[in-house]
């Protein structure tokens, strides 16, 4: 009898079953070319990087997410995270500086974190950076391919979530707190833990009536015409933050895809590197964000490269869990050859395959039963090809 792990897997990790990993694939092929009409050029990197790499300062968070190993000379490897920090590498070591550069991939990354439904440790990203390009247009066509690229892979019940990081920035600046402090308040608001957050900013002396400002402000749910309307006692910096968002709605309305668009000013991500526009993707029925992105004009500096820069990560897995069923289902079923004459058959798949069907064959001798039955549990429509009972494909 086997031995019980050789049967296997580690925890966060899954295999993909025939059916399963066709629709993955084939998610991922549709989701590229739909990227692909905006210009954006195919990328990759290695899954294995150094350490250093996707963890380029001391205080750069998410280390406890990241696997590491250790290569035979006592360098400390990882396995990529995320692609955005293995592309800022590759865009400030290997391209010319002919920006902006549009780039797009899809492939695995692996975090160490909670495993929940939707959540492994090993998942599938589809995503682009657009390197080089500044402002609203740049930003609004970030947001605009994102919501485009999930109508083509059959959504259209989602909702993308805008934000801004200086709205955070505004908010922690007119504190004057400690960073430990500073610290804390964040978090709890990555987390859209806004009782724990009033009661911790209650228990650090700020004023209730404050804090039931404060905390409304950054729950209030605001469609795209609202936030012209949003002109309160604020700190510039989240003034200017507003202001951004405005020209970056003022565009989207002209792909026509505010409607998609809800601004949530406590959205963050849980990366620290962005520094602008944030927004977040969800469908109903999932837990967590099934894509997001936004601004991060200060990464490449980390490579010596001073170079705006914004872009998106869609998860693969997630979109598939927020297909409709009849999406799910959507796949021609391949054919089934069956035959004694082995030339007819070779003959007959090869030209059907020729005209993009999927033909799978079956040289012999079998009963009409053991045909069918063979096609059934298969998925294939069931084709004679010669002898006393053939049929036309």
């Amino acid at each position: 009898m086997p031995n019980k792990i050789k049967l296997s897997i580690p925890q966060g990790m899954r295999d993909w079953l025939p059916g399963e990993a066709y629709r993955k694939r084939d998610l991922i092929n549709k989701l590229l070319k739909q990227i692909s009409l905006w210009g954006y050029e195919e990328i990759n990197t290695p899954m294995l990087e150094y350490y250093q790499v996707l963890l380029p300062d001391e205080n750069w968070g998410g280390a406890e997410q990241i696997y590491k190993l250790v290569e035979r000379d006592g360098r400390i490897l990882a396995l990529r995270s995320e692609m955005t920090l293995p592309i800022a590498r590759v865009v400030s070591s290997k391209l010319p500086a002919a920006y902006p550069w549009r780039l797009m991939y899809g492939g695995e990354v692996f975090r160490y974190e909670e495993i929940q439904t939707g959540r492994q440790r090993e998942f599938s990203q589809v995503g682009v950076e657009l390197i080089g390009a500044a402002g609203e247009a740049a930003d609004s066509e970030i947001v605009a391919l994102a919501i485009e690229t999930l109508r083509a892979a059959g959504l259209d019940s989602f909702t993308v979530s805008l934000g801004h990081t200086g709205v955070l920035r505004g908010l922690l600046e007119s504190l004057s707190w400690e960073d430990a402090q500073l610290d804390r308040v964040r978090a709890l608001i990555l987390e859209k833990d806004f009782v724990s957050l009033g009661s911790y900013l209650l228990s650090a002396g700020m004023k209730e009536k404050r804090i039931q400002h404060l905390v409304g402000f950054l729950t209030c749910q605001l469609s795209p015409n609202d936030l012209v309307k949003e002109g309160r006692d604020l700190p510039q910096g989240i003034l200017e933050a507003l202001a951004d968002l405005q020209k970056i709605i003022s565009f989207l309305k002209r792909y026509g895809y505010e409607r998609y668009v809800q601004v949530d000013l406590s959205t963050l991500r849980s990366q620290e590197y962005y520094t602008g526009m944030v927004f977040e993707i969800y469908t109903p029925g999932i837990g967590y964000p099934i894509g997001g992105g936004g601004r991060y004009d200060q990464l490449l500096h980390n490579w010596g490269t001073a170079c705006p820069a914004t872009g998106f990560a869609l998860g693969v897995e997630r979109i598939l869990l927020s297909l409709p069923q009849e999406e799910k289902a959507k796949k021609e079923k391949p054919l089934l050859l069956v035959g004694t004459d082995a030339g007819k058959v070779i003959s007959k798949a090869l030209q059907l395959r020729k005209e993009g069907k999927r033909v799978f064959t079956e040289i012999g001798e079998l009963s009409r039963w053991e045909a069918e039955k063979l096609a059934l549990s298969k998925g294939a429509v069931l084709s004679w090809c010669g002898g006393e009972n053939a049929d036309e494909a």
